[in-house]
């Protein structure tokens, strides 16, 4: 791959306290090249010129916490290094590299994290935000590697020269799998260029809602005409919120029970804790009911309590999602809001945001559109983080609060003309609609329109298919015509896919589930007539206190595997004083075969346990059939 016109070198780094590697793989050559400081060779002198090459765009797996701070190192301090003996080299690379590893900040080794001296792109950043990054392993597994590899010896010892040659694979197997994400993040990289290149703002190092803040502070800085010295500390805290002071004066219910809760919601006062970027649960949390539905209300959202159910077609009734256009930035320019330490000119940047977007959308101008997309959804999720220059609980509360009391307003008028409404959550509705009153729904959906200001939109499905509220899959209308998998909408347990950076539960199970209910063929069928073995996989991630042993051995901690009617079982526990405690199966109703590294076995020979993935399958299928009549009885 070349970037900027250059070629992309993708590199890992190992270290021993008597072994430093690094491997680098030219992607436009396939070529590969591995540096190694022993007792065998010092390749120090390469090391160095091959870094500084202008002409090599440099691409790591957390390279900017890692890789780079210590070929930084190397770099920086070569004169007095290439002097010192082979095993004071190695043992002086393996300290920094512990010091790296170990400190809380980044503070003691600053001075090499934002050296600069290389440009490198890492993958780590700009794909994920620090709360949600994966390890290189787990992204193996999601990516569906050939090669799940952990390297089983200990870093901390040194490395006898009979294992040199593993390590160097081990370190060969983490570069080719970050060029294989390399690969899969072309769109990302080729946005962020686009966007280098128009708004003259640096974006290959950035996540999309640091991107999206990034270009906000550009147009504010511009507007302006200050500094981001003058405003990078500015912040609006607010330790408690009394609610009625948030709540808008416009939000109203007609019937007693939302009513009551309207007036038990002006007389709470919350913490700004419950939403501080600190990882904590959502301690704001309200539940009701509202004609025999159960709702939960907090300030991560509304929704509805639901059982598994499905929904079919009917020629008498109609059933319609209805969502919230950009409900949080519509939010915000519909009501004015603003961080106050920011004032008036923040919204008037966001709202021109907002315009320009809708014109580039309009209009087609792609890069435009998604690059200004990032920038409107990326600033509520940063209002509320305390080291954010936008920080303001009492805006989010106002965004979040009077968001989920819209929508309430919404649901009371639906419910109380009559309507069924099957399913609530955070932005949007799902409804059960005559086909002879389908207008005077589409008048009340435009009256609450009128009311908010805010903008709906409405989607027809042939059938869905509900286990729980952010758990379902839907036929959307055209579907039975046009098989358009586009028309095919599907959440939580029902996708079929690996998604980068998730947990990966075994494929084969909701493809069954979805080719049952989407197509009618039978379970069996559909996990019987698989043939490819990765459908059938699944892994655990361990925490590093943790051991992990399969069939009484010890392995890696991370695991590629299937369940079969021959495996052994895989357990993890803790050690404490020799002894194993919290020992716990990974598989309690299957024994379990690793596949960390493909092989060319049948599938016949594999002996899958097909009983156990089927009965994982009905799990899902069963009580959703259960309920089918439920709807139109």
């Amino acid at each position: 791959m070349l970037i900027r016109g250059k070629p992309a070198f993708v590199y890992d780094i190992e270290v021993f306290p008597n072994f430093f590697s690094v491997t680098c793989k030219n992607t436009e050559s396939g070529n590969y090249r591995c540096f190694e400081i022993s007792e065998q060779q010092n390749d120090m002198p390469y090391i160095v010129k091959t870094f500084l090459n202008k002409n090599i765009q440099w691409v790591s797996y957390n390279g900017h916490h890692y890789d780079r701070p210590l070929i930084s190192y190397i770099i920086i301090n070569y004169q007095s290094l290439i002097r010192k003996p082979i095993w004071e080299i190695t043992s002086e690379l393996k300290r920094f590299s512990d010091l790296v590893i170990t400190s809380e900040t980044s503070a003691p080794w600053s001075k090499y994290k934002y050296a600069n001296l290389y440009d490198d792109l890492d993958l780590l950043i700009m794909r994920w935000s620090q709360k949600l990054r994966p390890s290189l392993k787990a992204l193996q597994v999601t990516m569906q590697f050939p090669n799940v590899e952990e390297y089983d010896g200990n870093f901390d010892v040194s490395l006898p020269v009979s294992d040199i040659g593993s390590v160097k694979s081990y370190n060969k197997n983490d570069v080719d799998s970050t060029e294989e994400l390399l690969n899969r993040s072309k769109k990302d990289i080729e946005l962020r260029l686009a966007i280098e290149e128009q708004y003259g703002i640096v974006a290959m190092d950035k996540d999309g809602v640091n991107l999206g803040m990034e270009i906000i502070k550009k147009y504010y800085l511009e507007s302006t005409q200050k500094t981001w010295g003058e405003i990078k500390d500015l912040r609006s805290p607010a330790d408690q919120i009394p609610l009625k002071d948030v709540i808008f004066d416009y939000i109203e219910f007609k019937t007693p029970e939302l009513q009551n809760l309207l007036t038990r919601l002006k007389q709470e006062v919350v913490s700004s804790a419950n939403i501080a970027d600190t990882g904590g649960k959502d301690k704001f949390e309200i539940k009701f009911m509202i004609n025999n539905v159960r709702y939960t209300y907090g300030l991560g959202g509304i929704h509805t309590e639901n059982q598994p159910e499905q929904f079919l077609w009917d020629p008498l009734y109609r059933l319609i999602d209805s969502d919230v256009t950009s409900l949080y930035p519509s939010i915000v320019l519909q009501n004015n809001l603003y961080p106050a330490h920011l004032g008036v000119a923040f919204l008037d940047v966001y709202r021109t945001i907002y315009n320009q977007r809708v014109a580039a959308k309009k209009e087609g101008r792609k890069v435009e559109n998604e690059t200004l997309k990032l920038a409107l959804n990326g600033l509520t999720g940063m209002l509320q983080n305390q080291y954010s220059w936008v920080y303001d609980p009492m805006m989010v509360f106002r965004i979040r609060i009077n968001g989920q009391l819209m929508l309430l307003m919404l649901i009371e008028a639906v419910t109380t003309a009559g309507f069924q409404l099957l399913q609530a959550n955070t932005d949007g509705i799902f409804v059960r609609v005559d086909n002879a009153r389908f207008d005077e729904y589409l008048s009340i959906c435009a009256e609450w329109e009128k009311k908010t200001r805010l903008k709906l939109e409405h989607d027809e499905f042939e059938r869905f298919y509900q286990y729980a509220i952010n758990d379902y899959i839907g036929v959307k209308k055209g579907w039975s015509e046009t098989h358009d998998p586009k028309l095919i909408k599907k959440k939580g347990l029902f996708i079929d896919e690996p998604i980068l950076g998730k947990g990966l539960a075994p494929l084969i199970i909701p493809e069954a589930i979805n080719k049952y209910f989407v197509e009618g063929i039978s379970p069996e069928e559909t996990v019987y007539n698989c043939t490819d073995i990765l459908k059938f996989c699944t892994f655990q991630k361990v925490a590093k206190d943790f051991h992990v042993e399969y069939g009484g051995e010890e392995v890696r901690h991370i695991n590629r595997y299937y369940m079969s009617t021959n495996g052994k079982r895989l357990m993890k526990y803790k050690l404490e004083n020799g002894t194993k405690i919290r020992l716990t199966n990974m598989c309690a109703d299957s024994g379990v075969t690793l596949y960390n590294k493909f092989d060319d076995i049948s599938i016949s020979d594999r002996h899958i346990n097909y009983r156990y993935y089927l009965n994982e399958v009905y799990k899902i299928i069963t009580p959703l059939n259960s309920q089918q009549l439920s709807l139109w009885n």
